[in-house]
C-alpha cells in the first residue's frame, strides 16, 4: 500500500513539475526571454505536454526567438495533434492545406480541420464551412454542411461566421431565404466589429420596411441574450 501511494505521489509531483516547466517557459516566451523559454518548453514537450509542442511549433513557424524552420514546426504541431490537442490539429491542417513544412495534402488538411472543429476551435469550424460552401480542396460543395459549421462558430461569437450565416439566410444557401434572420445575424456581426458585416447590414436595411427592421433587431437582441442559440 505504501509503495502504491509513493508511486502516485511521485507521478503527481512529476506531472506538476513539467506543468510548471511549461508555464514558466510560456511566461518567459511572452516576455521574449527566449534563452530561458526554449529549454523549459523543450523539457515540457519531451514529457508530451501538447501545449508546449504547439508553442514551439508557432515559434519555429514564425521564426520567433528561434531560427524559422517549417518542417520542425510541422513536427511539433503533429505531435500535439496526435495528443488530441485541438490547436495542434488546426495548425497541422493549415500546414497540409498550404504545403508548408510538409507536402500539400487536401485530404489530410480536411481530416485535421474536422478533428479540430469537433473540439470547438472556431477557426477550424469557419474554414470547414468555407471549404464546403465553395467546394474547395477536394470537398464536395454542400451548403447544409457549410451552414452547420458557420452556425457552430457563430454561436461562439465569431463575427466572420455570423456574417456568413447571415449571408446564407440572405441567399438561401443551405437554409430557407429569410431576410429577417439575415439582417439579425449581419447586425450581430456588425456589432462584433466586422467591417464587412456593416456594409451587408446596411444593404439589407435598405430593403426592409419599419416592421421588418424592428422584428430583426428584436431577434438579434434575443439571439445575443441567449448566447447566440435562440436565433
Amino acid at each position: 500500500m505504501k509503495q502504491i501511494l509513493f508511486s502516485i505521489y511521485l507521478l503527481l509531483f512529476t506531472t506538476l513539475a513539467f506543468a510548471n516547466d511549461f508555464e514558466d517557459g510560456l511566461h518567459a516566451a511572452q516576455k521574449e526571454n527566449y534563452k530561458t523559454a526554449i529549454p523549459l518548453l523543450n523539457k515540457a514537450a519531451q514529457q508530451n505536454n501538447s501545449m508546449a509542442h504547439v508553442v514551439l511549433g508557432l515559434m519555429y513557424k514564425n521564426g520567433k526567438g528561434i531560427k524559422q524552420n517549417q518542417k520542425t514546426a510541422f513536427q511539433h504541431f503533429l505531435t500535439a495533434a496526435k495528443l488530441n490537442d485541438a490547436d495542434g490539429q488546426f495548425n497541422v491542417a493549415q500546414m497540409y492545406e498550404h504545403g508548408k513544412g510538409v507536402a500539400k495534402d487536401d485530404t489530410e488538411a480536411v481530416k485535421w480541420y474536422q478533428l479540430s472543429a469537433d473540439q470547438g476551435v472556431t477557426d477550424a469550424q469557419l474554414r470547414l464551412g468555407l471549404l464546403y460552401q465553395y467546394g474547395q480542396n477536394g470537398v464536395t460543395q454542400d451548403y447544409k454542411l457549410a451552414e452547420k459549421w458557420f452556425r457552430l462558430a457563430a454561436q461562439q461569437g465569431d463575427p466572420d461566421a455570423q456574417l456568413l450565416l447571415g449571408l446564407a439566410y440572405l441567399n438561401g444557401n443551405g437554409l430557407p431565404k429569410d431576410i429577417i434572420r439575415a439582417y439579425a445575424w449581419t447586425y450581430l456581426a456588425a456589432n462584433n466589429e466586422s467591417h464587412e458585416a456593416i456594409k451587408e447590414r446596411d444593404a439589407i436595411d435598405k430593403i426592409l420596411d419599419a416592421k421588418q427592421r424592428q422584428e430583426a433587431q428584436e431577434l438579434s437582441r434575443k439571439c445575443s441574450a441567449s448566447n447566440f442559440t435562440d436565433c
